[in-house]
C-alpha cells in the first residue's frame, strides 16, 4: 500500500483553512471506501508566521483530527522555504503541495495521482486552463519571465513550475534536503529527475475573484523569487561566451594566413597596422573571452554543487504500474 502526504504553506489563509480542511477529510474517507492499493497519511500545514490567525484555527481543527500536523517557522520565510520544511516533515509515497485558499482544490489529487502514473513520471504539475489570478500583467511577466530562463539555462521544464505539484515522496524529501536558502525548489527537483509531466485543471482563484486583491508577493518579494530562479540554474548561454571566444581566435589565425598569403606574393598593405591591430584585437579578444566563459562556467558547476546538486539518485518505481491499476478499476 502506498501513502499520500499533503503540504500547504499557510500565510494568510484563515478564512479559507475551514473548509480546505473539510475538503481533505472528503478525499480521505473517499480513498479509504474506494482504494485498497492508497492511503490518506496525513496533511500537514506550515504557518509561515501568517498574518491573522490562522495558527489558532489550525490548532483547533488539529484538536478533531490526528492526521493533521502543524507546523511553526520561527518567522517569515516565504513559500517556498515553508514548502520545503512541509516536505522535509512528510512521510508519504507521494507528495503534493497545494496552496491555502482553495485555490488548489484535493478533488484533483487522484487524477493528478494518476496522470503522473500513466506518464510514468515522477513530477506532476498541474495548471489551470484558464487564467488564475485575473491579471493579465503578473500572468504574462511570469510566464515570459519562465520561458527566458528556460531559454538561458536550457532547462524546458521551467514552463511547466507550478506550486500546484504531485511528487514522488523520497524524490520530493532528498530534493528539498538539499535546498540551501537560496536555491529555488522546482529546479532542485529537476536535479533528481527528467520525468516531469503537466496535467490542466478548472482551477480558480477564490482570493482574487474580482482581480483587485493584492498579491502575497510585493515586488522585491517577486524579485528575490526571481533572483532564486536564476541562480539556481545553469545558464547555458555562458557557453556563448566560450564559443565566441573560439571563433574569435580562429578568425585571427584565419586573417593572419590571408595577410601572409597576400604579402608573399607581392601585395602591398594599403594600411599601415590597421591589419596588424585588427589580428590582434581579435586574437587577445577570443582568448580572454574564451577564458572568461571557461571560468564562468566553472563557477557556475561549482555553485550548483555547493547547492547540494546531486552526482546521482536511485528510485523505486517498481509499486507503480501496481497503483495504477488500482485508481483505474476505481473510476
Amino acid at each position: 500500500m502506498q501513502t499520500i502526504s499533503t503540504i500547504t504553506p499557510v500565510y494568510n489563509g484563515s478564512q479559507f483553512l475551514p473548509e480546505l480542511i473539510n475538503q481533505l477529510h472528503n478525499l480521505k474517507n473517499e480513498i479509504e471506501n474506494r482504494h485498497d492499493n492508497v492511503r490518506f497519511l496525513e496533511s500537514i500545514f506550515v504557518v509561515d508566521e501568517a498574518i491573522d490567525n490562522s495558527l489558532q484555527v489550525l490548532n483547533e481543527i488539529a484538536k478533531q483530527y490526528k492526521w493533521i500536523h502543524v507546523i511553526q517557522l520561527s518567522k517569515n520565510y516565504g513559500q517556498h522555504p515553508a514548502t520545503i520544511a512541509g516536505i522535509m516533515h512528510s512521510s508519504g509515497d507521494w507528495v503534493f503541495t497545494l496552496d491555502e485558499d482553495i485555490q488548489h482544490p484535493p478533488s484533483h489529487l487522484p487524477r493528478i495521482l494518476q496522470e503522473t502514473l500513466q506518464n510514468e513520471c515522477d513530477i506532476c504539475y498541474a495548471h489551470s486552463k484558464e487564467s488564475i489570478h485575473k491579471s493579465f500583467l503578473r500572468d504574462t511577466v511570469s510566464m515570459s519571465f519562465k520561458k527566458l530562463v528556460a531559454l538561458l539555462s536550457g532547462n524546458k521544464n521551467v514552463g511547466k513550475f507550478s506550486s500546484f505539484r504531485c511528487i514522488r515522496g523520497s524524490i520530493a524529501r532528498a530534493a528539498a534536503a538539499t535546498c540551501s536558502a537560496d536555491t529555488y525548489f522546482d529546479i532542485s527537483l529537476s536535479w533528481f529527475s527528467n520525468r516531469i509531466c503537466t496535467t490542466t485543471l478548472n482551477l480558480v482563484d477564490q482570493r482574487n475573484q474580482d482581480g483587485n486583491a493584492k498579491s502575497g508577493y510585493s515586488i522585491w518579494g517577486l524579485i528575490r523569487h526571481a533572483k532564486r530562479l536564476i541562480l539556481s540554474s545553469k545558464l547555458k548561454f555562458l557557453r556563448l561566451i566560450t564559443m565566441l571566444g573560439i571563433l574569435s581566435f580562429l578568425l585571427s589565425i584565419i586573417y593572419s594566413i590571408f595577410v601572409l598569403s597576400k604579402i608573399a606574393m607581392g601585395h602591398e598593405v594599403a594600411v599601415q597596422g590597421w591589419t596588424s591591430t585588427i589580428i590582434s584585437i581579435y586574437f587577445f579578444g577570443g582568448l580572454t573571452c574564451l577564458f572568461l566563459g571557461i571560468i564562468l562556467e566553472s563557477l557556475s558547476e561549482i555553485l550548483l554543487k555547493t547547492k547540494g546538486k546531486p552526482t546521482f539518485f536511485v528510485v523505486d518505481r517498481s509499486r507503480d504500474a501496481e497503483l495504477l491499476a488500482s485508481l483505474r478499476s476505481q473510476e
